[in-house]
């Protein structure tokens, strides 16, 4: 087949059979004459010439010895253009009498997703010349899978209990193609999404108001958005086959959205090294790579690289989108009136930064914050009415700043789940493999590796600048059974503790009253000197913030020493030489004839099992059971023209059903979390060979549970629980806000 160049046309296999097979090539000469329709996208053509070749006899010569591949080339263009009829009836029309119908029609979408996925330029695709063009196309693609997916018949399911062999290949074998095609297709069109994504960061970059590029992709991802979404059905629709089909649509689209796709790009390694390397999800793939191995001793030939759902990468990218708009201070709605917090950070961008602003280097990210952290600063000070307002408002800027680079992480990183290599390239230096939805594939080292870089720089900035106002900084490496994380505390601003991607601060006057609670609830004698007990209670509240309720391990170490500079050098030489090396179990556990072996990867499990809950009981919770109460009781609940007595009683009401759907999440962790957390804390204490000396146990019950979907319902509770408390017209909770929809974990 040819392959796009100028000299030749796809179809020149189909010049050299007329050439070769006078006189009789009329047959030949129809299905040329579609081809360069096809190639001049002229439709009106192609509407009666793929009629006239259906009617001929693909499965007799001339046409039948014509190759598969020219007809996957000419199918794959007809869908492209998204002319759905015509491609039906190629995609339908024999060319072989072998095999049932289900079958020949599975391999003519094998041979398009082939052409697709491998020869992407041939059919104007990924060549960059026109991306909105090339979406367009791919979206095309993806419509006329769907629309197949929409038709097919699918296989039986399987009843529990019930023995059967499965479904038949004939059953299978279509609907797993059209699967497959629907995921290329969608891959393909987040492979466009992120070219045209860095080319409107590049124009933002230069000129913080030039945000067309990312209104461009707005409009796009809505109309993929309208493609995939199940349709509204009317209340009053009548039964029958209309409403039937509508429904049977419906489904199947929530079958797409459902169905968990490969979002990133990886390479088992083969042979005595046996080193397997994520590679970047956008072509050249071995642009970027970092080495990865599984923390399971025994998961070492093909670790599970796990996918994501459909519907979760869209949201992902709609969070994508908004993250940018706001960062240049943009709204999400073209036409709505920006906010202060998009006005805040316009003036930021050309007061501060010069009307430019990158964030790509760590370098350039400390920056961004240290100028977010000054203003803020000035902000609040200007606010405050009193000296304690102001005593405060560096601790209030330093929150702000943290918050804003936990987002930062968030959007521009997600978690590998597999371990990535300890040794060289240095974390800071090293450019990092991205999964489909452009994100930087990073672990817990790297994520506390850049936190601490970034985080300690940017405390050094602002002492500098500000006459010491953060305090004396000290900052540790925390290990935790096959994971590390960061702990950095301040004199006047508190306590950083930083897990992967998100981290929190708490502020001195919250840190007295948890270290007093922490104090009346040990079952065990602390240090006498009060520093050592300090740190003791800092490194619990980091366990804490890592797993609530479950014992563990735990050591510490501080990242530099006292008058030691922050570099990418000394950061990464910390690293390297305190954390990797270091272990909180004897080699037992990695002995695989003694009763301890994998005893921490019981951890690696047990968050698994979270996970899992989490998965099922914690989303229902947020995004279905209390939006639901919500969208009941909302009218009522802001309403400013019922009477108090009213109010109150639907008030009540409403609280009584969020208490409800509150105590059911709380004892499904209870009944099915919590014990085997405690089952493996007992484990654990009972077992005095599993870990190395100076090496301590968190006792977790001195803290309290943490789980911020629960924490944020029982503070809107207790806000709105207050005598005579009526909620504003223009209210709404955080488990109704489109922003804080709850994504699976995968």
């Amino acid at each position: 087949m040819a392959k796009g160049s100028s000299a030749t046309v796809f179809y020149k296999e189909v010049d050299d059979a007329i050439a070769r097979n006078p006189p009789d090539v009329s047959d030949l000469v129809v299905l040329k004459r579609l081809c360069e329709a096809v190639e001049a996208g002229d439709k009106s053509a192609v509407v009666q010439l793929t009629r006239d070749l259906v009617k001929l006899s693909g499965v007799e010569d001339p046409l039948h010895a014509i190759s598969y591949e020219l007809f996957y080339a000419l199918m794959a263009r007809v869908l492209l253009k998204g002319w759905f009829e015509e491609f039906d009836l190629l995609i339908s029309w024999p060319q072989t009498r072998f095999g049932s119908r289900n079958k020949r029609v599975a391999g003519n979408w094998h041979g398009i997703v082939t052409i697709v996925k491998d020869q992407p330029q041939t059919v104007d695709l990924l060549t960059g010349t026109n991306r909105e063009k090339e979406w367009q196309r791919a979206l095309n693609g993806l419509g006329g899978a769907m629309r197949h997916f929409a038709k097919v018949d699918l296989p039986p399911a399987v009843k529990p209990g019930v023995r059967s062999e499965g479904p038949s290949f004939d059953q299978r074998v279509l609907p797993e193609q059209l699967l497959e095609a629907i995921e290329q297709f969608y891959r393909l069109l987040q492979v466009i999404f992120q070219q045209l994504l860095e080319l409107a960061l590049a124009k933002l970059e230069r000129d913080s108001d030039d945000a067309a590029g990312l209104r461009k992709l707005q409009d796009l991802q809505l109309s993929l958005w309208m493609l995939l979404s199940p349709t509204e059905i009317p209340k009053d629709a009548k039964a029958g086959k209309v409403l039937d089909e509508l429904k049977l649509q419906n489904d199947r689209r929530t079958m797409i959205l459902n169905k968990v796709i490969r979002v990133t790009e990886f390479r088992y390694g083969r042979g005595r090294a046996k080193l397997h390397r994520f590679l970047d999800a956008f072509p050249p793939h071995n642009a970027r790579n970092v080495i990865f191995n599984s923390l399971d001793r025994d998961d070492t030939d093909e670790p599970n690289v796990r996918g994501e759902r459909i519907g979760s990468i869209q949201v992902s990218r709609d969070r994508q989108l908004a993250y940018f708009l706001v960062t240049y201070g943009h709204t999400w709605e073209l036409n709505s009136r920006p906010t202060p917090v998009h006005l805040f950070r316009r003036a930021l961008i050309k007061g501060r930064l010069g009307g430019r602003l990158r964030l790509v280097e760590n370098d350039e990210l400390i920056a961004f914050l240290y100028s977010s952290f000054a203003e803020t600063l000035a902000e609040l000070t200007r606010q405050a009415t009193t000296a304690v307002d102001k005593s405060k408002a560096g601790a209030h800027a330093w929150r702000e700043t943290v918050d804003i680079a936990s987002v930062y992480f968030g959007q521009v990183t997600t978690h590998s789940r597999l371990n990535l290599t300890e040794g060289p390239p240095n974390y800071l230096t090293h450019t990092f493999p991205r999964n489909l939805i452009g994100k930087l594939l990073h672990d817990c080292g790297v994520h506390s590796v850049r936190s601490a870089y970034v985080l300690l720089s940017l405390l050094n900035r602002i002492n500098a600048a500000h006459s010491e106002l953060a305090g004396p900084v000290r900052a540790r490496w925390v290990r935790l059974p096959l994971h590390v994380g960061m702990l950095i505390q301040t004199s006047n601003f508190g306590v950083v503790v930083q897990h992967n991607e998100y981290s929190s601060v708490t502020d001195n006057d919250e840190l007295k009253r948890t270290m007093t609670a922490w104090e009346q609830t040990t079952h065990e004698p602390d240090p006498l000197d009060p520093g050592d007990a300090e740190l003791k209670f800092h490194e619990d509240l980091t366990a804490n913030g890592f797993s609530s309720d479950l014992d563990m391990p735990i050591s510490s170490v501080p990242i530099l020493a006292i008058g030691e500079p922050v570099t990418t050098h000394t950061i990464w030489n910390s690293y390297q030489k305190k954390v990797v090396p270091s272990q909180l179990f004897t080699r037992l556990v990695g002995a695989s004839n003694a009763p301890q072996y994998q005893f921490d990867v019981r951890y690696l499990r047990l968050s698994e099992l979270e996970r899992e809950w989490y998965n099922r009981h914690v989303l229902r919770f947020w995004n279905t059971d209390c939006f639901d109460i919500w969208a009941n009781s909302a009218s009522v609940l802001t309403s400013t023209s019922i009477s108090d007595k009213e109010y109150e009683k639907h008030k009540q009401a409403y609280m009584k059903a969020l208490n409800g759907t509150l105590d059911k999440v709380q004892d499904s962790y209870e009944d099915q979390i919590q014990p085997e957390k405690k089952k493996l804390s007992k484990a654990l204490r009972d077992d005095k060979t599993l870990l190395l000396p100076r090496v301590r146990i968190v006792e977790a019950a001195r803290l309290e549970t943490v789980l911020p979907a629960v924490e944020k319902v029982v503070d809107h509770l207790s806000e709105i629980s207050q005598p005579n408390f009526r909620l504003q017209p223009d209210f709404v909770p955080p488990f109704a806000r489109k922003e804080e929809v709850l994504l699976e974990v995968p």
